[in-house]
């Protein structure tokens, strides 16, 4: 069998039923968490006076994130029309109060920060809950989480030039008002088409605190992995801003960074052409070998123009990483789980990426960014040795068992 063949085109996934009327709001609503670092970060700091209380209130947004696995059960529970709209207008309501706040009391604005993060509307998994309804009988899904995915990292880029337009020709607080009306109009729009109504009837069974889709194994160990690629890839991020200070141009990092994103969605982009029939870990050894030769040759670069294109094309791996993580978390865990399996994966992201940047940031005030890089080179080169080595010893199958990815239409439970 080939490994890969034609895949349907993006248009036939947006002319799905209800696809267009959902996706399009789904995509303002997820705005705004490329709007809120930048416009919170600001405010707080004209608030306060300070970038260190800043820097912690978005930590602490950060931090809530813990909850999406939570929130996600919640929403494949009740569904989504019960669940989104709520956590959607009281996040609202906590940005609307950061926003309007007249305080300088840090800790105040850090607790209130955080509290709101608590009920940040898990609108990725959401929407790729409904990807998976509006494709099921198809074979559209790998195209359709690929358009998500490419879609995702262009707000993550265009979001941060939003919120910086808006700050600088109105006001920080206004940038955050902003997120905080495109959350709730996002989110209204998403759950108002029929597909919310159609996933309200699937109801989750058994104790709300079992431990879910953690009980199953095979995506334990997809987490573990890309606990530690979102460790390297961020301490990559850290050198990156590092290398740019050192060379007296810190602006810089921003157009490397955005070199990251552009590559993957140009990955993305590729990715999606084709139908993949290999098994997710051989795809997830190759993409991750990708990432580790990039940040090797970012070690080696001499300045940041050459840094840029390494890093470019580093980056044609991280979109179509998390396409492969969501459909293997698709394949390991049944239907009533999905949702909460795919938050696990932002989540996992989102702390291994947290761990990678407090190592990072040490690791530079005593070496140099050259050293960082091949660092998260050695580390990214391990876990593919780690992938690549499912029938080894013991405690290789525990870390790196990923054989049963490979089986699409395997057992589940």
């Amino acid at each position: 069998m080939p490994g890969t063949t034609r895949a349907g085109s993006y248009r036939d996934v947006l002319l799905l039923p209800h696809a267009l009327r959902t996706f399009v709001p789904a995509l303002f609503g997820r705005l705004s968490y490329g709007l809120l670092p930048l416009s919170a970060l600001f405010t707080i700091q004209q608030s306060t006076n300070s970038f260190a209380t800043a820097g912690a209130a978005v930590a602490a947004f950060g931090l809530a994130s813990l909850s999406m696995p939570l929130k996600a059960r919640l929403v494949d529970r009740f569904s989504q029309r019960r669940v989104l709209p709520v956590l959607a207008l009281l996040c609202a309501l906590g940005l609307g109060l950061v926003a309007s706040a007249r305080t300088t009391n840090a800790a105040l604005l850090v607790t209130l920060v955080g509290v709101t993060g608590v009920f940040a509307p898990p609108l990725g998994p959401s929407m790729r809950a409904t990807w998976r309804l509006i494709t099921e009988g198809t074979e559209l899904k790998q195209r359709a989480y690929a358009l998500d995915a490419i879609c995702e990292e262009s707000l993550y880029l265009g979001g941060p030039l939003i919120a910086g337009l808006l700050i600088s020709f109105w006001s920080a607080p206004a940038a955050l008002s902003c997120a905080a009306v495109l959350m709730v109009v996002g989110t209204l729009g998403m759950v108002a088409t029929p597909v919310a109504r159609h996933v309200a009837e699937q109801q989750t069974k058994g104790r709300f605190l079992d431990p879910g889709p953690l009980a199953n194994s095979g995506l334990r160990r997809i987490l573990l992995l890309i606990f530690f690629v979102a460790g390297g890839v961020s301490v990559a991020y850290v050198c990156v801003a590092g290398m740019a200070q050192r060379e007296g141009q810190a602006g810089t990092a921003g157009f490397v960074e955005a070199a990251i994103g552009l590559g993957s969605v140009i990955g993305g982009l590729i990715w999606a052409r084709r139908t993949h029939r290999r098994s997710h870990w051989t795809h997830l050894s190759g993409l991750i070998a990708l990432l580790a030769s990039a940040f090797l040759m970012a070690s080696l670069a001499g300045n940041l123009i050459v840094l840029g294109v390494v890093m470019a094309v580093g980056g044609l791996a991280v979109a179509p990483l998390f396409v492969v993580s969501y459909l293997a978390a698709d394949d390991l865990t049944p239907p009533h789980q999905r949702t909460e399996a795919s938050t696990w994966i932002n989540t996992i992201n989102n702390l291994g990426s947290s761990a990678g940047s407090s190592m990072a940031g040490l690791a530079i005030d005593r070496t140099t960014p050259a050293h960082g890089f091949l660092a998260a080179a050695l580390l990214l080169a391990c876990v593919v040795l780690v992938v690549m080595r499912p029938r080894g010893g013991r405690w290789w199958r525990w870390l790196g068992g990923l054989s049963g990815l490979g089986r699409r239409g395997g057992r589940r439970r």
